[in-house]
């Protein structure tokens, strides 16, 4: 990737490649928020305007098996001063949720993010109060890949997947195979075509059939041709995976140049079986693009416990990352906290 065109993305975009570059301290702030509407979603807030024992609450959602995530969320919310310890029992700070309420009203970084908020508070305070009662979720939902559809169709989005393109090579990927996991709804794959002009072959991938189905039927603006739907392209193919990986995906070995994989990898539970299937279907020397939110301390964050309350397996450290990689033998770096660039030896 040339210095120089890496220079003028940055250039052209320096308002939102600061958002990009601070993206773990506003997910900080958003997964604190997500916790609080959660918990009032579910009447918890309005439970613990009297302190309130983790048990009490357990007691109060009915059939918690998952008290240690119980205790997460309440150590998360303890640091940001939305709850006050008192003697084991925990009460709200109504100030404090007032002034996160107000941030999300008139915060425009968090503003953003308000497709996701509504989303859990009109459908995901549910899926999280099931995996808090223990349920078995293997990997993101229908339900929260819809969410996040919308989410991702944010011009926010749109520049990360750019800027990890221009990040992974660039314009280099012209011409070549790139193997798009976990496609969800298709949004990252019109981002890979449209940056390289529709000059490569896109073998779409994700893990449930509706969702490979939706994205095959979204809408793309070839150059010099009306309006397609993926599925109507020569150069784009789909592929249903298995999310628990118990074999090997049904692409052959060394047969893509690039694998790209957005906002997706923390939702594995088999996270090494997972990477090591990147490195598997990689030709030699080819590229890994993970976008993913990396924890710059070992230590549990709000990230990592939202991400684990919504189904998720967990968020990553740097060394935990790097460890992966290396496993599968890839080598690579972290950029911006959140973009892996990554190639196989």
């Amino acid at each position: 990737m040339s210095i120089f065109r890496l220079l003028g993305v940055v250039l052209k975009n320096v308002r939102h490649i600061w958002l990009v570059s601070s993206v773990s301290r506003i997910l900080d702030l958003l997964a604190v928020l997500k916790l609080i509407i959660y918990l009032d979603k579910l009447g918890v807030l309005e439970f613990m305007r009297e302190p309130r024992s983790i048990d009490d609450v357990s007691i109060f959602l009915g059939g918690v098996r998952r008290l240690d995530l119980l205790e997460d969320i309440f150590s998360t919310l303890k640091e940001a001063g939305v709850f006050i310890g008192e003697n084991g029992r925990f009460r709200v700070d109504w100030r404090k949720v007032e002034k996160f309420r107000a941030m999300r009203e008139k915060n425009p970084t968090i503003r953003i993010f308000e497709v996701l908020l509504k989303g859990i508070e009109n459908m995901l305070y549910g899926a999280a109060l099931e995996v808090l009662r223990g349920a078995d979720v293997s990997f993101v939902s229908p339900e929260v890949a819809t969410v996040l559809y919308f989410q991702r169709q944010h011009p926010l989005f749109n520049l990360a997947r750019r800027l990890s393109l221009e990040l992974g090579g660039g314009k280099r990927f012209k011409g070549k195979v790139i193997l798009a996991v976990g496609c969800g709804f298709g949004a990252g794959v019109v981002t890979i075509l449209d940056y390289l002009n529709f000059d490569c072959h896109v073998i779409c991938a994700d893990f449930y059939p509706n969702i490979l189905d939706e994205c095959a039927h979204t809408l793309v603006n070839p150059p010099g041709s009306p309006a397609k739907q993926l599925k109507e392209l020569s150069n784009v193919n789909f592929v249903l995976l298995d999310p628990l990986i118990k074999s090997k995906w049904p692409i052959p070995d060394e047969s893509v140049d690039l694998v790209f994989n957005f906002d997706q990898f923390q939702w594995s539970h088999k996270p090494q079986e997972m990477m090591n299937e990147f490195a598997r279907v990689l030709k030699k020397n080819g590229t890994l693009i993970l976008a993913t939110s990396i924890r710059r301390k070992r230590k549990k964050t709000s990230i990592d416990v939202t991400t684990r309350l919504f189904g998720a397996n967990k968020t990553y450290s740097k060394e935990e990352i790097l460890a992966l990689l290396r496993n599968a033998g890839l080598k690579g770096r972290i950029y911006f906290s959140s973009i892996v660039v990554a190639r196989k030896k």
